[in-house]
């Protein structure tokens, strides 16, 4: 079974052609979603990509996007972006505009509202989605890690209690002595 990518590299080893990769990028923005730290989201572009360029025919635009959204992300959630994004073959090797931009009126909006990330690695796009929603506070925690504090926090209770009743009926058999 095949599940949504949570990391940019799960993004790289799932894509086997240029369309499964913009399918499996938009799932990975999808999962970013849930991210409600900032170390959350940091860590989903911590383990660099597979390079695409050798696995399909346009897999340098794709190891391009894959090191604009790393810097990209890291800058939004106040970290460093990975050593990996910077790498000379994280840049295309011509310029890419998005689809659709084809009037030159696209292309000056995309020339001009490009992130710095994405102009660094020669992809033109007049918006990037980037669906972050951080909260103040504790991040979120999955149901599997909430059952667990709650199972172990039932054992400590119970211990406790068990001591406690010991300790009771051993100064029940003192007082009868």
């Amino acid at each position: 079974m095949i599940t949504r990518p949570k990391s940019l590299k799960d993004v790289a080893e799932q894509s086997a052609s240029l369309s499964e990769f913009g399918l499996n990028l938009r799932d990975w923005l999808h999962e970013l979603r849930r991210a409600s730290s900032r170390t959350q989201a940091a860590a989903t572009i911590v383990d660099e990509p597979p390079r695409l360029r050798e696995k399909f025919p346009q897999g340098y635009v794709a190891d391009a996007w894959l090191g604009a959204y790393a810097e990209h992300l890291a800058r939004k959630v106040d970290r460093t972006a990975p050593a990996w994004a910077f790498a000379p073959e994280r840049v295309a090797t011509d310029p890419v505009f998005d689809e659709g931009s084809d009037s030159p009126t696209l292309r000056a909006l995309a020339l001009a509202h490009a992130p710095a990330a994405f102009k660094r690695r020669n992809i033109f796009t007049p918006y990037v989605d980037l669906p972050l929603r951080l909260r103040a506070g504790r991040p979120t925690k999955s149901l599997e890690e909430k059952r667990k504090n709650n199972a172990e926090r039932q054992r400590r209770f119970r211990k406790a209690r068990l001591e406690e009743l010991a300790t009771l009926r051993r100064l029940a058999r003192k007082h009868s002595k």
